[in-house]
């Protein structure tokens, strides 16, 4: 029934994806969009050995609008999320914010939005985080895999979220969020605030998470474009309620030259795990990551690239005995 459920959700986006791109926004303002990719993965130092994998990466139907008072966003489909420390196990889910994690096709978000005034609005539902630099999606992103930083951090809960915009330079929000996807309990709550704006190029973000009976989360991106080169930063700092010391904090840097239908993604991380913390994935262990992904768009909505990703850790046994690991991806998208 899985299996058909994500055939059928294909088959939309393939009968979407052929509309003209004007009759992409339908009556009354309801826009659609979403895309399939589909990807390979051969990773070494598994439990298996060398491991190839092909697999449905993301498939996406999202239906939104957004008017002067009210507004909607919901997303239907299933991700398979691949990280650079756990790709070829992953498995595709849907329902991430309603935590059932056995479903591979669902809900991935869905929210109502309401605009009190011109610059405040108020959304409530399961709500895709806005803390860091990569995006639900694989298809958004400059990599096909995710990296650590992105990994550690919040993705898909139930929550009310209030933002305020002052001016094209600053932007503020604060919200509350519960359930048990937070952190495995019905009762868990999280509450967070932070602020977002584009100042002579650049554009930042500044945010604070903390996760209820768990742990806490500052982190900060940053980005601008120079010429044909796109420049990214994406930092955290996180450390545990039980103990403060058990700490960790990790740095991506994200560099993407485009010359044209043709750009060149490169993504450098860092982290550290302190005080046998286990947010990064290996206590007291330094571990860091290179991605490199060719990418050619072929055209408007169609893209191929592949990818190499190595990861290194200071745990001489991180993969399966090794301190190291290599990733080789290759990815075809269609997005509408």
């Amino acid at each position: 029934m899985k299996r058909r459920a994500v055939k059928i959700l294909t088959g939309l986006l393939v009968l979407f994806s052929s509309l003209s791109v004007s009759a992409k926004t339908l009556s009354a303002g309801v826009e659609v969009s979403g895309g399939v990719s589909i990807s390979v993965f051969e990773e070494n130092r598994t439990e298996e050995g060398t491991r190839t994998d092909k697999k449905i990466e993301d498939a996406v139907l999202e239906i939104s609008k957004s008017g002067k008072k009210t507004g909607f966003d919901l997303s239907l489909g299933s991700l398979l999320l691949p990280t650079v420390l756990n790709s070829t196990k992953q498995q595709n889910k849907g329902n991430f914010g309603l935590n059932r994690n056995g479903d591979k096709f669902g809900l991935l978000w869905g929210y109502l939005e309401i605009k009190p005034s011109e610059n405040f609005s108020i959304k409530a539902g399961v709500l895709p985080t806005n803390v860091g630099y990569e995006l639900p999606e694989s298809y958004k992103n400059f990599n096909i895999i995710y990296g650590m930083v992105w990994n550690s951090q919040p993705f898909i809960y139930r929550g009310v979220r209030a933002t305020y915009t002052f001016n094209q330079s600053l932007q503020i929000y604060g919200e509350y969020d519960r359930g048990k996807e937070l952190n495995g309990n019905s009762k868990d709550h999280a509450l967070g605030a932070g602020a977002a704006g584009a100042i002579k190029g650049f554009y930042y973000t500044i945010n604070y998470f903390d996760y209820g009976n768990y742990k806490n989360l500052f982190d900060f991106t940053l980005s601008t474009e120079c010429r044909n080169v796109k420049l990214g930063l994406n930092g955290d700092y996180q450390w545990l309620d039980r103990d403060g010391s058990k700490a960790g904090y990790g740095l991506a840097v994200y560099i993407v030259p485009e010359i044209g239908k043709i750009s060149l993604p490169i993504r450098f991380e860092y982290v550290k795990d302190r005080n046998n913390s286990g947010i990064y994935g290996f206590n007291d262990e330094e571990t860091y990551s290179f991605t490199v992904t060719p990418t050619y768009k072929l055209s408007e909505h169609t893209t191929v690239r592949a990818e190499y990703s190595y990861v290194k850790s200071n745990y001489s046994e991180a993969f399966n005995g090794s301190d190291h690991k290599e990733i080789l991806s290759f990815q075809f998208s269609y997005t509408f």
